[in-house]
């Protein structure tokens, strides 16, 4: 006896070990440093609005699941903000999109029979049906059958929509069974620019969502699995000058990036080369937001 509770022992304390092992998902991000916008104005919008112009910019980011299971993934969100507010969300693909996990839809079915029956014996006196007594039977039967069939319930696996009055867009990916969200994803914008409009830049945050698995399934907790976020160089499609310009930018946010991490790796060496400010704090005010003088360090370029 003792025995078999040591081996049921072992066994339950090995389930918890490899649950408690079990990795989170870990999602890493990537997508272009610029984008090719194409002009898409059509002829009544240039008559309508001849100080400005419609352009279509494509970017595809992508995704690897790096540690965990995929199916603990439950949530993207995609966010691309023009940082001047001089880009304009005019459309955007993918949009919201509602789907049902049943195939087909669901049917029901409503019954309601009554039975009436009434006994009569030879000597023409009223029985019981259920009487002993040879008699012959008169019966009613009526049977009324409903039957509809229920539409399946439709649950969110896409959500998008604008911000900061139309100058980001927002998108937001749910996992399901049929719609798993490792890979390459396309998302389209129509944006409203100046008719001069050559090149500019957007910022564009990515963040994964999932499951922390416990012992107990009650016990899961969500949390970040990954988060990125990049500046994309825009430029006019055909414009040679705009497209260098937008390289140039993308080639010093990148050794901008690279002076970041090094003198990072200098500052945990060296006391005396350490930065006036730590890198996680100042880099995405420099690159994102509004920073502060103060806050950069004075050892970079």
């Amino acid at each position: 006896m003792d025995r078999v509770r040591f081996l049921g022992a072992l066994v339950v304390a090995c389930c918890f070990s490899a649950v408690l092992q079990a990795e989170s998902p870990r999602v890493h991000f990537d997508m272009p440093f610029a984008v090719a916008c194409r002009d898409v104005s059509s002829t009544e919008f240039a008559a309508a609005n001849p100080d400005q112009k419609l352009i279509e910019a494509r970017f595809e980011i992508s995704s690897l699941l790096t540690a965990g299971n995929e199916r603990d993934l439950t949530e993207y969100f995609i966010r691309i903000e023009s940082p001047q507010r001089k880009l304009t969300v005019v459309d955007y693909l993918p949009k919201t999109l509602h789907e049902s996990q049943h195939a087909k839809p669901i049917s029901v079915q409503e019954t309601d029979e009554k039975n009436a029956s009434i006994g009569i014996n030879l000597a023409g006196q009223y029985e019981m049906i259920t009487g002993a007594g040879i008699n012959t039977g008169l019966g009613a039967k009526k049977i009324s059958c409903v039957k509809s069939e229920l539409l399946p319930p439709l649950e969110t696996v896409a959500a998008s929509g604008t911000l900061l009055r139309g100058s980001a867009v927002f998108f937001k990916l749910k996992s399901s069974p049929r719609n798993l969200l490792e890979g390459a994803r396309e998302y389209a914008l129509v944006l409203r620019v100046p008719a001069e409009w050559r090149a500019d830049y957007v910022h564009v945050r990515c963040q994964a969502d999932g499951l922390e698995r416990a012992f107990v399934s009650s016990l899961n907790q969500q949390v970040s699995c990954g988060r990125r976020d990049f500046l994309v160089a825009l430029y006019l499609e055909g414009d040679v000058a705009a497209r260098e310009t937008a390289e140039e930018f993308a080639r010093r946010e990148a050794q901008l990036r690279t002076t970041a991490r090094t003198g990072q790796k200098q500052s945990s060496t060296s006391p005396i080369q350490r930065p006036a400010a730590d890198t996680e704090s100042w880099l995405p005010r420099v690159l994102y937001g509004q920073a502060e003088k103060a806050a950069i360090p004075r050892q970079l370029p």
